[in-house]
């Protein structure tokens, strides 16, 4: 009897071990797909035990995003992206099985997409694609119809190399940042998810008209023609500001006044930390800032969060604020979607895009606006709004 006894306990002693090892994940890179009802959203991330514990980066087409401070207890993964509220929340049922959710917990109810993972390669799609019998390199006159009805003008640019594809999406109010996948014959299919930003951009170029969809929770479907000179309307009119003022607190509760910067000119910049585009214009002011601060111009930014409380909105703030290093005031301007800078920044006309930049001379008068950001995903876009930046700077410190 003891000696079965003895063999059931080494038997079960083996079993709980080999579990263990099996609630690990292989290390290396993992092809993770979102499932939503219509499109599975393909993602790449890559996996490495560290000495701190687990490490992963978020493969973005040309970008790689270190995920870090990642909880892992009794088998249960969760994987903060970025300083984004939205998270990763998964178990490994084996070394080579990944089952959980992309987790959105500022949305009511709280939204979870189911999501599956394996071991996989540098390569978001696992394809066997044909050889690419057209090139799609270049700029595209873009329109964008969404299910409700509404349609937006953009341009879609491509970069075809063989088989790989480049591509990304400008519309007046910013842009799809990267997105990445591949051609087969006439046909395209290519994706992004960065955190916030997730779908997949498909479609087929027949004769000359570029035609498919952009799919993720909803699906909209877009036109495009090739046209070298396709245009957006100009940032620079589409928001208008007649005057503004404001006194907001800061992440130490202190109210901070426009009126404090007397006899400076003034760089504000609205913005939420839910916002990629937003978090791509940070990733320039903050070290133009720290360049720069000794010219005399001063940056302000003015968040507009989403959370479930004002306490959440302050507690999220103030953590992307320590750890994305914003080296000028950030005010707490709105605390969830209700809060809108038509309504907090009386004078504001026809807002239409996070992050809005506004221009102030030292007098404090509005010099320009501009709505949107073209971020270093845009190429020569980004370029042209980092000149327009600086002869701005010129225009209202001299």
């Amino acid at each position: 009897m003891m000696r079965l006894l003895s063999l059931v306990l080494l038997f079960s002693m083996i079993s709980f071990a080999h579990a263990r090892r099996a609630s690990s994940p292989k290390a290396g890179v993992w092809r993770f797909e979102l499932k939503y009802p219509n499109v599975d959203v393909p993602f790449l991330m890559e996996l490495e035990p560290g000495k701190k514990g687990w490490q992963a980066i978020l493969i973005n087409g040309k970008e790689r995003l270190e995920l870090d401070t990642i909880q892992v207890s009794k088998g249960k993964w969760i994987v903060p992206l970025q300083t984004y509220q939205n998270y990763l929340e998964f178990s490994a049922l084996s070394p080579t099985m990944i089952r959980g959710h992309f987790v959105k917990p500022n949305k009511k109810p709280e939204e979870r997409i189911p999501l599956e993972g394996r071991p996989g390669t540098f390569r978001r799609f696992d394809r066997n694609a044909k050889k690419a019998e057209v090139n799609l390199s270049g700029k595209w006159a873009m329109e964008i119809a969404e299910t409700n009805g509404k349609k937006t003008q953009a341009i879609l640019l491509l970069d075809q190399s063989g088989n790989s594809l480049q591509a990304s999406i400008l519309t007046p109010t910013g842009d799809y940042r990267y997105i990445d996948g591949y051609v087969s014959g006439s046909n395209f299919e290519t994706g992004a998810f960065d955190g916030v930003y997730n779908f997949v951009f498909r479609g087929k170029l027949d004769g000359k008209l570029l035609t498919g969809e952009i799919a993720s929770k909803s699906t909209s479907t877009f036109t495009a023609k090739r046209d070298d000179k396709a245009e957006l309307p100009d940032p620079l009119k589409q928001t208008q500001v007649e005057t503004i003022n404001f006194s907001f607190p800061n992440m130490e509760g202190k109210t901070v006044s426009l009126a404090d910067y007397k006899g400076k000119p003034i760089v504000i910049q609205i913005f939420g930390s839910w916002c990629p585009n937003c978090i791509d214009e940070l990733g320039f002011l903050g070290p133009w800032y720290e360049k720069n601060k000794n010219r005399g111009v001063e940056v302000i930014a003015l968040s507009f969060e989403r959370a479930l409380s004002p306490q959440d909105a302050l507690k999220h703030l103030q953590k992307v604020v320590k750890k994305r290093a914003i080296p000028y005031p950030v005010l707490l301007v709105g605390t969830s979607s209700e809060d809108s800078p038509a309504t907090k920044l009386p004078g504001i006309k026809n807002f239409i895009s996070f992050p809005t930049t506004i221009f102030l001379n030292k007098d404090h008068q509005v010099h320009k606006v501009h709505a949107g950001f073209n971020g270093p995903g845009t190429g020569l876009y980004y370029d042209e709004f980092k000149k327009m930046f600086e002869k701005t700077i010129l225009e209202i410190a001299p």
